[in-house]
C-alpha cells in the first residue's frame, strides 16, 4: 500500500514536473519574432541596466555641442544625443543617462526638484526641444521642466549642454566634488497620470515655435485607473481609456515651463502660468510612448511580459476625425482652478470653446496602418527624421534587474525601425 502511494506521489511528482518543464520551454523559446528580427536594428546598449536602472523614456536633440577627450581633444563635431530616464531599483535618485549617436556612452545626471531636494520618483518620459534649452520630465501626473534660462545658480545657456557635461564627470561643485545633477526649474500639474511624453519637430517649419509638445498617459484596469471623464467611445466602437494633450513650445526665455500658457486676460485667477492645451488625443490603452514620424503616429504599448506592439496610425486620417468634447467643462475640465469673472461677481469656469478630441482608433482599418508585434516591455520611443523617412528608437526595460528573470527575451539594446513618412 505504501509503495503504491510512494508511486501515486512520485508520478504527479514526475507529471508536474514534465508540465513544468513544456511550460517553461513554450514560454521562453517558443514564441518567434519574426518581424521584430526582419524590420528593426538593434542600435546601442541600454545604459545603466548593470547599476539597478530601470528604463522608461526616451527624447533626442541634435548638437553641435563637441564632446572632449581627457586631453582636451574634440572627439566629436554634432551629433545625435539621447536622453534615457530611469528611477532606480535601490531608491537612490532618479537618473537621466546620456548616449552619442556617434560617439556612444556619455554618463549620466541625477535630478533634483525645484526645491533642491533629490528627485527619486517614478520618472516616465523625457523630451528635449531642438536647440536643447529646455527638457522636460513627466512622472506621476507632474510635468517637470529644466530650463537653463530660468536656472540662476550657474552660467549654462543650454540645458541639454549642462547634461552633457555634468554626465561626462567633469564639472565640479564649489565643494570641489563632481556635480552630476541637474536642478528642475519649474513643474506644473499635467492633469492626467502623465507617463510619457515626445516633443515635435514640425519639418514644415523653422521656428520653434511651430512645434509641439505631447503629454499622455498609461491605463491597465485596476492597476493604473485613469480620470472617468478621459474615457471615450472612438465613432467605430473602440473603448479608449486615456488622453494625451498636445501642448504649443514657446522658445521665449520668459516661459518658465518652455510652452505656450493661458492668456491672464481670459483667466482672471491665474497665480501663475497655466500650460495651454490645444488638442486632445484619445488614445488606447497600455501606452507607454509615442512618436511622430512623417504622417504616422506611432504608439508603444506594453504591460508585464505579454507581448509589445507598435502601433502605426495615419496622422492625417486621425486629426480629420474629432469631435468637441462636450463634457470637458468647468470643474471637470483639465483646467480645474481657471476661471473668468462674468457680469461682476458671476464665476465662469474656463472653457475653450474651441478644444476637440482626436481619436486614434484601433477599430479604423484606414487609420491603423499597421501593428508590430515585438517582445515584452517596450517602453518610450523617439525619433530621427529624413526627408523620406524616420527612424523610430524604442526603448526597452526587460533586461533591467528588476524584470530580468521573468522575461523571455531581455533586451539591453535600444532598437529602431525605419517607418515611411
Amino acid at each position: 500500500m505504501k509503495r503504491k502511494k510512494l508511486f501515486i506521489s512520485l508520478t504527479a511528482i514526475l507529471s508536474f514536473i514534465i508540465a513544468l518543464s513544456i511550460f517553461l520551454g513554450v514560454w521562453y523559446l517558443g514564441d518567434r519574432y519574426e518581424v521584430f528580427e526582419k524590420d528593426f536594428t538593434k542600435e546601442f546598449e541600454i545604459p545603466g541596466l548593470r547599476e539597478g536602472a530601470v528604463p522608461q523614456g526616451m527624447g533626442n536633440c541634435e548638437l553641435s555641442y563637441n564632446l572632449k577627450d581627457e586631453n582636451g581633444n574634440t572627439v566629436s563635431n554634432g551629433q545625435q544625443y539621447f536622453f534615457i530616464s530611469a528611477y532606480m531599483t535601490d531608491g537612490s535618485p532618479s537618473r537621466i543617462y546620456v548616449t552619442g549617436g556617434d560617439t556612444g556612452y556619455v554618463g549620466y545626471v541625477t535630478m533634483k526638484n525645484t526645491d533642491g531636494t533629490d528627485y527619486t520618483g517614478h520618472c516616465g518620459g523625457i523630451a528635449a526641444n531642438n536647440n536643447g534649452s529646455t527638457v522636460w520630465v513627466t512622472g506621476e501626473g507632474t510635468v517637470y521642466v529644466a530650463r537653463s534660462s530660468e536656472n540662476k545658480d550657474n552660467d549654462y545657456t543650454n540645458t541639454a549642454t549642462e547634461i552633457i557635461e555634468k554626465a561626462q564627470g567633469k564639472i565640479k561643485d564649489e565643494n570641489g566634488n563632481v556635480d552630476r545633477a541637474i536642478n528642475f526649474t519649474a513643474s506644473f500639474d499635467a492633469n492626467c497620470n502623465a507617463d510619457f511624453c515626445y516633443y515635435y519637430d514640425d519639418p514644415r517649419y523653422v521656428s520653434l515655435s511651430y512645434d509641439k509638445l505631447y503629454v499622455g498617459e498609461f491605463y491597465r484596469k485596476g492597476a493604473y485607473e485613469t480620470d472617468g471623464a478621459h474615457r471615450v467611445t472612438t465613432p467605430n466602437g473602440y473603448k479608449n481609456y486615456a488622453f494625451m494633450y498636445e501642448y504649443a513650445v514657446n522658445s521665449d526665455a520668459t516661459s518658465k515651463y518652455g510652452l505656450t500658457t493661458l492668456s491672464t486676460t481670459n483667466a482672471t485667477n491665474l497665480n501663475e502660468e497655466v500650460p495651454r492645451i490645444y488638442s486632445i488625443f484619445s488614445i488606447p490603452e497600455k501606452v507607454q510612448g509615442m512618436a511622430v514620424a512623417g504622417n504616422n503616429i506611432l504608439l508603444s504599448q506594453s504591460y508585464g511580459l505579454a507581448n509589445s506592439a507598435i502601433t502605426v496610425f495615419d496622422k492625417n486620417k486621425a486629426m480629420s476625425k474629432s469631435d468637441k468634447y462636450k463634457e470637458l467643462k468647468g470643474k471637470d475640465f483639465a483646467y480645474k482652478s481657471v476661471y473668468i469673472t462674468a457680469g461682476g461677481k458671476q464665476i465662469q469656469y474656463y472653457d475653450s470653446t474651441e478644444l476637440k478630441v482626436y481619436y486614434l482608433d484601433c477599430n479604423d482599418k484606414e487609420m491603423l496602418k499597421q501593428t508590430y508585434s515585438i517582445p515584452s516591455m517596450s517602453e518610450g520611443l523617439c525619433t530621427v527624421s529624413t526627408a523620406n523617412s524616420s527612424r523610430v528608437y524604442v526603448l526597452f526595460e526587460s533586461a533591467s534587474k528588476k524584470y530580468k528573470t521573468f522575461v523571455r527575451e531581455q533586451l539591453s539594446n535600444v532598437y529602431s525601425v525605419r517607418i515611411k513618412n
